[in-house]
């Protein structure tokens, strides 16, 4: 982040206006400057004194507020972690490594599908969970666009456009839905349903 200006409101409360160095967006920091013998951190003029090793500062917000991302319930650890890499990627505009990330979070999940299909190539796993009926037609597709679009970040020279990594995470996202999320809300209905009984 780049310093822009501050603006103080008290003499120890202080909004300090950032630039981000990749997407040039504005971030504002609102920061109590405790009592400190040292110079305030923000001059009265809105400059940014330069103070090393400046302590007693709190940030009291922040604004934009920071997105708050979540894999779709009940997905593993590992398949959530590499989804909120993708989503991270995305808004960072890194959307090489984003689509290789929705790839491998896609990846995980069909080896958890079906433990027995973990050494087949992605390719070759999604079309066999198709085959047993794991998987819809539909759910196949959107497994090989994310699967051919993820080997694209990695692989390929051309970068995704920003409108193909929405598409990819929307379709990673949907994906994990219907594979892990609604079949075990399901389960949990069935099993409330039975223990009524």
């Amino acid at each position: 982040m780049t310093f822009v200006a501050a603006s103080r409101s008290s003499p120890h409360l202080v909004t300090g206006i950032f630039a981000c160095n990749g997407c040039r967006d504005i971030t504002c920091v609102r920061i109590y400057e405790g009592n400190n013998d040292s110079a305030p951190l923000f001059k009265d003029n809105g400059t940014l004194e330069e103070v090393v090793g400046y302590y007693n500062l709190a940030v009291v917000n922040s604004y934009p507020e920071r997105e708050q991302h979540t894999a779709p319930h009940f997905t593993s650890k590992t398949v959530e972690r590499t989804y909120l890499q993708g989503i991270d990627n995305a808004r960072r505009k890194q959307n090489d490594a984003a689509a290789a990330m929705f790839r491998k979070a896609l990846d995980v999940a069909t080896c958890e599908l079906d433990e027995n299909l973990q050494k087949l190539s992605l390719a070759s796993r999604i079309n066999a969970l198709f085959d047993a009926g794991r998987l819809t037609e539909d759910l196949k597709d959107w497994a090989h666009a994310i699967r051919l679009d993820g080997n694209k970040g990695a692989h390929g020279a051309t970068e995704l456009t920003d409108e193909e990594i929405a598409q990819l995470e929307s379709f990673t996202e949907l994906f994990l839905i219907y594979t892990f999320t609604l079949p075990a809300q399901v389960a949990l209905k069935k099993m409330a349903s039975e223990g009524a009984k």
